[in-house]
């Protein structure tokens, strides 16, 4: 249990970050490379990351949007060869990271217009006990009064993250996951 505790985690500074999106509504998410893929019948996005634009209920004034952004890559655990997939969230004032996207119109967005958000719920899972290389999963789901919206990683890509919003298969998703925040 100690290995997990040790490994699985997200830090003070990301759940901070987090914690700011409760009550704001997200506008928008933006990518530089949004693709839809059919899952089971079902149709999800994904990109290497997203940026959550979010409305101006608590922003600064003079300030029109500010930009969460989110992506899910893989650590390796000093301990063996553990390998896991972790959050890695911040802020900025442009969307994604590669702020050269929005120069050049290279930039895909998925708009929502969601009710705001109520509560965040983050599940990080692993393997049994014992093997030698440990999967962590990682994955928020978004709550406003409407609808659930599910960040999840994309282990078949490093740095991959799905975006599901169909209610029945965000909840195929996270039973085999294990929460461990809850933010309200």
């Amino acid at each position: 249990m100690r290995e997990e505790v040790d490994t699985v985690k997200i830090s003070d500074a990301q759940i901070k970050i987090l914690r700011s999106i409760l009550g704001e509504r997200i506008y928008f998410f933006y990518s530089d490379k949004l693709q839809v893929e059919e899952a089971n019948g079902r149709f999800l996005f994904w990109a290497s990351g997203f940026a959550l634009a979010l409305s101006t209920i608590n922003s600064i004034p003079g300030r029109f949007r500010t930009y969460i952004n989110i992506s899910a890559d893989y650590r390796i655990s000093s301990q063996e060869a553990t390998t896991y997939y972790e959050f890695e969230v911040n802020v900025s004032s442009a969307p994604l990271w590669q702020e050269g996207a929005l120069q050049f119109s290279k930039l895909s967005s998925l708009r929502i217009f969601s009710d705001p958000i109520l509560m965040i719920e983050i599940y990080q899972n692993c393997s049994n006990a014992g093997e030698k290389t440990v999967l962590h999963d990682c994955a928020m789901v978004f709550y406003s009064h409407g609808r659930k919206i599910l960040l999840q990683a994309r282990q078949e890509l490093i740095g991959g993250v799905d975006v599901i919003l169909d209610e029945a298969f965000i909840e195929s998703q996270i039973k085999k996951l294990k929460l461990r925040y809850t933010l309200v």
